[in-house]
């Protein structure tokens, strides 16, 4: 859930990028005062809506903002981490429909870490022209005696592609090609190539009340939220130095709102953790201007059963801020759930994981120690 300040920062930008309007805002209207606030267009978060898999995988046009989201930890052969992230963004804006812009916009990120060096790229592209978009295709017929049209699930934004390999609207297992051609470090100049096969080990998981996942006391914020937690990742990483093999595991989220940005909101610390016994946490801390911050998250067993946090049911607390690009980012955390005996340590892997995006963000691994040890990812936004 916590992308929701960046998405709105695209919102944004890709109203400059495809603006097809001539409506002039009001200097005095809220969103003119605040930019972090976002008028609610689009259908709100039903609590009795029934998630249904795979149909749910796809787009849901009517809600203003949504999110396909992939964060892995990854070696490769000589044991050197990789952190990867890729996450195609939909928002909508219903009033720039024309030939040219049907009303929804994409950005894709793709991240790409190891110890000394950060790649990372970002893609904007307007809805309906057929360059970006998630949907499902049939492939060729095999034969002529075959009557069948199987569909595959594909996600895209120009050449990088989520391919869904197994039909029928199946998201996993799947096959990601993406690339960096821009914003590379220093010192380096060429595009750098991952191919990564997505396998799940495990089930999809609901987080919240079957999917419907509050994030604030007062229950207006809210949204429709499920996670594929267990991924088994293998591939290849192409660099100006050669190719590398990859292997490691992954975090997948998909999400969809329109009411979690407003006036009260400030912004989100959020984490997925891949624990050693093969038990999964997803934890967050929503920052609120006009009540308590709100924390919740979800507790995930390694065979797939889940159960999700109340406030008081966990604990998650700053235990030191790091100066980052001019930012005081908290980047060590002390997460303790009582019921399930956790009582951990998370520390960022790396001081500088900000993504030089158009909106800068920080996301990058981290370790865990204490009661139990493991790794993940920890997304800050709103600082």
């Amino acid at each position: 859930m916590a992308r929701l300040t960046l998405a709105l920062s695209v919102l944004l930008a890709c109203n400059l990028i495809f603006a097809c309007s001539e409506k002039v805002e009001d200097e005095n209207s809220p969103s003119a005062l605040n930019p972090n606030f976002l008028l609610a267009q689009g259908e709100v978060a039903d609590p009795n809506y029934v998630i249904n898999l795979p149909q749910d995988h796809l787009s849901h046009p009517a809600f203003d903002i949504e999110w396909w989201y992939l964060t892995a930890n990854l070696k490769d052969e000589s044991d050197q981490d990789y952190a990867f992230q890729w996450t195609l963004f939909r928002f909508a804006n219903k009033a720039q429909q024309n030939s040219w812009h049907q009303g929804q916009s994409f950005m894709a990120h793709t991240s790409l870490h190891n110890e000394n060096t950060h790649w990372f790229e970002e893609k904007f592209a307007s809805g309906g022209l057929g360059n970006a978009g998630i949907g499902l295709h049939p492939s060729p017929k095999t034969n002529s005696t075959d009557n069948l049209e199987i569909t595959y699930l594909t996600m895209h934004i120009d050449e990088w592609r989520w391919q869904g390999l197994r039909g029928n609207g199946s998201l996993f297992p799947a096959k990601l090609t993406s690339s960096v051609n821009q914003y590379l470090p220093v010192g380096h100049s060429d595009r750098v190539n991952i191919e990564l096969t997505l396998t799940p080990s495990g089930p999809f998981v609901l987080h919240g009340n079957n999917g419907y996942s509050v994030k604030s006391e007062k229950g207006k914020h809210a949204s429709h939220y499920y996670s594929l937690p267990f991924i088994d990742v293998t591939g290849t990483l192409a660099t100006e130095d050669g190719q590398k093999v990859l292997r490691g595991n992954a975090w997948y989220d998909h999400e969809w709102t329109s009411t979690l940005l407003d006036s009260s909101t400030a912004g989100w610390d959020w984490m997925s953790l891949h624990l050693d016994n093969g038990d999964k946490i997803m934890a967050f801390s929503m920052r609120l201007n006009d009540q308590e911050n709100y924390q919740t998250g979800t507790y995930i067993d390694a065979t797939g059963n889940a159960t999700t946090l109340l406030p008081e049911q966990i604990s998650l607390d700053i235990t030191r801020y790091t100066r980052v690009n001019g930012k005081s980012l908290p980047l060590h955390w002390q997460l303790a759930i009582e019921q399930k005996g956790v009582d951990i340590t998370v520390i960022a892997d790396k001081k500088d994981a900000y993504n030089p995006s158009r909106f800068p963000y920080y996301e990058g691994s981290v370790s865990v120690s204490g009661t139990h040890s493991g790794q993940g990812f920890l997304e800050l936004t709103g600082y």
